[in-house]
């Protein structure tokens, strides 16, 4: 380095900007951040040559990135950056500039790492703690079918005899995501237009212009952000008061369909139809209801839901998914009504995938309250539809029961005193 000239002068400028930055530790994570990527792109490039049918294009190389344009940022501090003085966490960015983030109360575990993460405006503080994971037991026996959609965004079918099927509304999450599309298209209209002025130079004052530009790009990451924190909170309660409704009615295992989720890639249903669809984080509420569920002790399973709403709860939905034969169906699906070749019913569709999810996630062709139709003809014809309000504050256990007293749903030998099965 010594010998060469313009090697020297670049490691001079290196150890000036060290200087400036005065914490070296962010900005050593973000080197190993790119070499890590750098590294990952030429194992990929070296899978390519050898399985291109692996790849949907070839791998591109990573590309450097602008600050002020990055809508999500984030940088990893070591223990060399923070300490807990009491119920604060004081991280340390450059000398004597600290930021404090109050910890809960009476908080004891030893915390490992902070990220610091920048989405939009707003500046998030990821804290890393180990604690012992605690898990709860369940209450029972049975098993649930989940079909996810998009107006309809959950139907929920349980094995147990006497609990109603339920639907929880995803028109609410629907139409703030279309607001949010509305909104961000009239931003990126006036920011195209100002940067079409500024690059014919029609105007003398592009200063004036650049500023506005500055300002509109703000608001639309900001924007960003709020759609993201909406979602997120949302997200988290969903799924939170779901796991709680089945826990609390003696569910061990949650089928959830995975179909949606795939067909999303690369998919093209129309400017429309892609904006209501692929923009909800399906992924996100399932990993969401996954953890919530697995903390109290029940399991959740992704399982392939295709033929699933376009079978009869009658018919063999496993030799319908390996054959693909239509004409197994035995029924026929228009809209959110299936009617059924079998028993001659009419039922809700998204009912009958949640119950086929169940039968092919259980690998059953029968349920236990097949013996009594009109139990499971209530299951598929009469739910009960929860607005997002509904589900979060005015639902609970004993509204979802078809009849009888709370020890009816629980297995034999359950006692609720107990707390477990005797």
């Amino acid at each position: 380095i010594e010998s060469n000239t313009k090697l020297m002068e670049f490691l001079k400028k290196l150890k000036a900007q060290k200087g400036k930055v005065d914490n070296p530790h962010f900005i050593q994570h973000k080197i190993r951040q790119v070499i890590k990527d750098f590294k990952s792109f030429f194992k990929s490039i070296k899978s390519y040559r050898t399985n291109p049918e692996k790849f949907k294009e070839v791998p591109r190389p990573p590309k450097p990135k602008k600050l002020r344009y990055l809508m999500n940022f984030s940088a990893e501090a070591n223990a060399n950056t923070f300490k807990v003085e009491g119920n604060n966490l004081v991280i340390r960015l450059r000398s004597e500039q600290y930021l404090k983030v109050r910890l809960p109360k009476d908080f004891s575990y030893r915390v490992s790492s902070v990220r610091l993460k920048f989405f939009g405006d707003d500046l998030y503080v990821d804290v890393v703690y180990e604690r012992e994971e605690q898990r709860g037991e369940v209450k029972g026996e049975y098993r649930a079918g989940i079909d996810i959609g998009l107006d309809e965004l959950l139907c929920v079918v349980s094995e147990n005899p006497k609990l109603k099927s339920f639907i929880v509304s995803g028109k609410e999450i629907k139409a703030f995501n279309q607001w949010f599309n509305k909104e961000r298209a009239k931003l990126r209209s006036q920011i195209d237009h100002l940067k079409n002025k500024i690059k014919s130079r029609s105007c003398e004052d592009t200063g004036e212009l650049e500023r506005k530009l500055r300002e509109l790009e703000i608001k639309e990451k900001v924007l960003s952000a709020h759609r993201k924190r909406w979602m997120d909170n949302n997200l988290h309660k969903i799924s939170k008061r779901l796991v709680e409704l089945l826990y609390e009615t003696g569910h061990k295992v949650i089928y959830i369909g995975k179909n949606a989720l795939e067909s999303k890639n690369g998919i093209n249903l129309g400017k429309k139809t892609n904006q209501e669809f692929v923009s909800i984080p399906f992924r996100r509420l399932i990993e969401l209801i996954k953890y919530k569920a697995q903390r109290l002790g029940m399991e959740v399973v992704e399982v392939d839901e295709s033929y699933t709403s376009k079978t009869s709860p009658f018919a063999d939905i496993v030799r319908v998914q390996k054959t693909k034969d239509k004409s197994l169906c035995q029924g026929e699906r228009k809209g959110n009504t299936f009617k059924d070749g079998i028993v001659n019913k009419v039922f809700h569709a998204d009912l009958v995938g949640a119950l086929n999810t169940l039968r092919v996630g259980a690998k059953l062709l029968k349920l236990s309250f097949y013996d009594n139709l009109k139990i499971l003809f209530v299951k598929l014809c009469n739910p009960i539809r929860l607005k997002l309000i509904n589900l979060l504050y005015k639902v609970s256990p004993e509204s979802l029961w078809i009849g009888g007293s709370r020890q009816d749903f629980y297995p034999a030998g359950w006692t609720e005193k107990q707390g477990h099965l005797a």
